[in-house]
């Protein structure tokens, strides 16, 4: 007797994750960007959907001003935010030294007003329940993996989570070592958040580009003392995937999604 499979078949999943495009539901970031030289100095200047959230972008770049790890903020005017213009280059490929900076990028960040918090009390088991909901009822997670996985929820949520600030979209290319003295900055400003999981942001990291680094890569954060998530890294992974494929999936990233990733949370 063949058991049954956990994901759907590959074709109708190209079907469903489709869906987002084809009705005119796909999401897109309401927001532009421009370099602007005054008097030879260039700034970068940020036209978001709101005046909210460019104050919650002013808020965290002044939190880490004295950290400076972010490129430095000059201004924010109702929907706009500013900033220093980082001259530099991009990490082009991943090298120890680069992980090494890109550990302690998170190990500044993760110091900063982290808390310890019951789990139970904190919105994440609800938020990783909303998540999987969703994608099972758009057909990404099949009901027999759906239900499983909502089993597994409990035996891998702690007790007790880290809760604080993140950088959520830690890519290659939001990276810049400075022309003077190398030093590392994360320049999208957009990727600082607080009240998050933390670790949620070195999960993205890994599915993007860690790759064989990642021992070395929590090592050296773990030596920085960064606060410990790693004891309960499955319900990290977890939760990130969940909120990862659900975005990909109203952002019409289709070829992202891969429901095969949920798998191994099952056990046997």
């Amino acid at each position: 007797m063949l058991k049954q499979s956990l994901s759907r078949p590959l074709w109708l999943s190209r079907i469903q994750t489709r869906f987002p495009s084809l009705f005119g539901l796909r999401l897109r970031k309401a927001k532009s960007l421009h370099f602007v030289t005054i008097n030879g100095q260039r700034f970068k200047r940020v036209q978001l959907a709101d005046s909210a959230i460019a104050a919650d972008i002013e808020h965290n770049l002044e939190v880490f001003h004295a950290d400076d790890i972010f490129p430095r903020l000059v201004t924010r005017y109702e929907h706009e935010i500013w900033v220093d213009f980082i001259a530099g280059h991009r990490p082009q490929v991943v090298t120890e030294q680069v992980v090494r900076q890109v550990a302690d990028f998170y190990a500044t960040i993760y110091a900063k007003r982290a808390e310890l918090v019951d789990t139970a009390d904190a919105l994440f088991l609800a938020r990783l329940a909303q998540d999987l909901r969703f994608l099972n009822q758009v057909g990404i997670l099949s009901d027999l993996l759906y239900e499983r996985l909502c089993l597994a929820v409990e035996p891998l949520a702690p007790q007790q989570v880290w809760l604080g600030f993140d950088y959520t979209d830690p890519v290659l290319k939001n990276f810049v070592a400075s022309q003077e003295g190398g030093k590392l900055y994360a320049v999208d400003v957009e990727g600082i958040a607080d009240d998050q999981l933390i670790g949620m942001g070195t999960i993205k990291a890994c599915v993007r580009w860690l790759g064989k680094f990642q021992p070395l890569f929590y090592e050296h954060l773990a030596a920085q003392g960064a606060s410990d998530f790693q004891p309960y890294m499955p319900f990290v992974e977890l939760c990130f995937l969940a909120k990862w494929t659900k975005q990909n999936f109203f952002e019409g990233k289709k070829k992202k999604i891969d429901a095969r990733v949920f798998e191994r949370f099952c056990g046997s």
